[in-house]
């Protein structure tokens, strides 16, 4: 059965994060921290293509799958964007057989949000929502990091909408368009296994073995809910409870553990060292890096297509 002309339209402008692969008619709509890098990577390599890559946008800094993953036509992942017009209209006619999305816990996808890209400073994200950016800071003590997350709610609270300019950030039902009904499986990051094993069998019936699935791109630290101030804790359950509505999450189900201590800080300030050095690389390369993702990505669609 053919695809709606309003679910074939969606696809296409979701494009860079939907895994598309025309033979297997497999779409795999990744969520921002809700597990697609460990996804797209298991399915990446289950169709062949070897990593890591050299990541192209980030010059040579970034060299781990996790993030080579990410790159586009130099990442190699097959995508809605790698397909050209015609191939995708037909794709989209002949109907797909298998469409899937992993969600999570709202709360716990904002806390990994803040830890893996604000406390960080990964490049351009503070920029992005206008939240102060400090640049190269270092953490001496375990309260300025939990400050650095209640400056993050506090901002996305008391201005609502601006969460839509960062993905990993926007309301999981609106990148999910509001409507589960096409899907053929919303798997839980909580339950992973499940997906796994669900996506097993389904690649199984096409002849197809599921490279082991592992836990990339996690952040430096993992906060529990239990250290938040309470005005942050609360002010993070309103910024999620309609998210929660949507998914069937009981807002009040909060995930528990957590890794953050003080013994995290130097591991963190690392990681900030890290960010900054990526960014001025980003900014000194982005005309060359320009100029060499087009091209990649003409190729990458005339070997699909």
């Amino acid at each position: 059965m053919s695809e709606s002309a309003e679910f074939s339209t969606w696809v296409r402008d979701y494009n860079g994060l939907a895994f598309l692969h025309p033979q297997w008619r497999l779409l795999f709509i990744s969520v921002p921290k809700a597990a697609g890098t460990s996804l797209n990577i298991a399915l990446t390599r289950s169709a062949g293509i070897p990593f890591p890559g050299r990541f192209l946008y980030s010059t040579g800094e970034e060299s781990l799958v996790s993030q080579t993953i990410w790159d586009g036509a130099a990442g190699g992942r097959p995508t809605v964007d790698g397909l050209a017009d015609p191939a995708y209209d037909r794709l989209m006619r002949e109907g797909l057989g298998t469409v899937f999305t992993v969600v999570r816990h709202p709360v716990a996808r904002l806390l990994s949000t803040w830890s893996s890209k604000y406390l960080v400073r990964a490049p351009y994200y503070r920029t992005r929502i206008g939240l102060p950016d400090d640049a190269l800071v270092q953490f001496t003590e375990l309260d300025q990091v939990l400050a650095d997350l209640d400056r993050l709610v506090d901002h996305l609270y008391e201005n609502p909408g601006i969460e839509r300019r960062d993905g990993h950030l926007t309301a999981q039902r609106d990148l999910l368009r509001g409507d589960l009904r096409r899907f053929d499986h919303v798997g839980r990051a909580e339950r992973l296994p499940d997906t796994v094993g669900w996506l097993s069998a389904r690649l199984a019936e096409l002849g197809v073995g599921l490279h082991p699935v592992g836990r990339d791109n996690e952040s430096v630290a993992s906060v529990d809910p239990a250290m938040l101030r309470p005005r942050t804790l609360s002010r993070m359950r309103d910024l999620a409870a309609a998210d929660c509505a949507f998914l069937g999450y009981d807002v009040d189900d909060l995930p528990t553990g957590g890794s953050l201590c003080a013994a995290s800080l130097p591991a963190i300030n690392r990681e900030i060292e890290h960010q900054v050095r990526a960014e001025v690389l980003h900014r000194a390369g982005r005309p060359r890096v320009a100029t060499a993702a087009r091209g990649l990505l003409g190729r990458a669609r005339s070997l699909v297509s």
